[in-house]
């Protein structure tokens, strides 16, 4: 790397009270699934008569991406970058019900034009007049850490300036039964904070967004370094364990050197298992899960990052999802870790 990077500004919006803040204004307790987003009050970024008129994911997007470049004291990205496994599918269902009702004729052109996945991103870019590169990654659990790479090599390898980068989801009715039927999601009702003691089958289903404003420079006390990021398609549970070893070793450290390690376990009694050994290389760590916060989606890990960076500007955690170690503390280097499906792989090293 030719220059250092950190996270100088974040935002999030979910199923947690967390928009506008360095950590949770509390933890939301439910005992029905999905966990959906609690939309915050946005007018001060968009104008409500057009918020009315957008899709879910494109004001919330939108929303989020805007606080986390106010909060970082940035007007203009140089670059936008996002990453969604499902993009705009609510205005796709639009579209596709408009052909069927329609007998294939007329469809509704504006459904159409919002239905495609960089969507977030262009309406971020129209809104900060930013003219500069602009990509949407979609790579299932892999979305969001593909577009996290990508600006962290912009700002690290390429010199660019003040880069946001985000993860968002939003799901529909449709989408959700239809993969409920695959057996992805629980098939009934469960309490999120107590959903990792399940030994049924299925995931806690989620949504969310979390934006991040990237840059060379650290702005202050708050910022946050990105050591480094990671991805893998496959592997199994036993072979991760040396590809986290070799991901910590490449950076000059030890288990031992880690103060935080944040895990994805989504309430599947199955893939929870894959957790075990990586949790295992640290015995002298704080350990917590995020995903009890904000389900499992395609880009869950974006809340996972933004937990981290909390942890470590307000040196805390929400005591309901620590799994080991002390909730509070001085947490300089902390390791996310995450997997979808036990295929997508993602890991993120951070330090302050």
């Amino acid at each position: 790397m030719k220059a250092p990077v950190h996270i100088i500004g974040a935002s999030m919006i979910g199923p947690q009270p967390g928009f506008d803040r360095d950590d949770l204004a509390g933890v939301m307790a439910y005992d029905a699934t999905p966990l959906l987003i609690t939309e915050p009050d946005l007018t001060r970024y968009i104008d409500p008569m057009r918020g009315r008129r957008m899709a879910r994911v494109a004001r919330t997007g939108l929303g989020c991406g805007l606080n986390a470049l106010e909060r970082a004291g940035v007007e203009r990205p140089e670059a936008i970058i996002v990453g969604t496994g499902l993009g705009c599918v609510e205005s796709t269902d639009r579209v596709f019900a408009s052909v069927l009702l329609r007998d294939e004729e007329m469809p509704s052109p504006s459904a159409f034009i919002q239905s495609t996945h960089n969507n977030v991103a262009g309406q971020l870019a129209l809104a900060v007049k930013c003219v500069g590169y602009n990509f949407t990654y979609l790579h299932r659990g892999l979305s969001f850490t593909s577009a996290l790479l990508d600006a962290w090599l912009q700002v690290g390898r390429e010199g660019a300036r003040n880069v946001l980068a985000g993860g968002l989801e939003v799901i529909t009715d449709e989408y959700f039964l239809t993969q409920r039927h695959t057996g992805i999601w629980k098939q009934g009702p469960v309490h999120n904070l107590s959903v990792l003691a399940s030994t049924s089958p299925g995931a806690l289903c989620g949504e969310g967004a979390a934006f991040f404003v990237l840059d060379s420079a650290p702005r202050s006390a708050d910022s946050v370094r990105i050591v480094d990021v990671d991805i893998a398609w496959r592997g199994t549970a036993d072979g991760i364990v040396p590809h986290v070893r070799a991901f910590i070793h490449r950076n000059g450290l030890v288990p031992g050197d880690i103060d935080l390690v944040v895990l994805g376990p989504n309430g599947d009694a199955v893939q929870d298992r894959a957790y075990d050994p990586v949790r295992a290389l640290f015995p002298q760590a704080t350990v917590s899960a995020f995903k009890p916060l904000c389900g499992e989606y395609y880009a869950a890990n974006a809340f996972g990052l933004w937990l981290c960076r909390s942890a470590m500007v307000t040196g805390g955690l929400p005591p309901e999802v620590v799994m080991q170690g002390p909730a509070r503390g001085e947490f300089r280097r902390v390791l996310l870790y995450d997997h979808y499906q036990l295929k997508d792989h993602s890991l993120v090293l951070l330090e302050r």
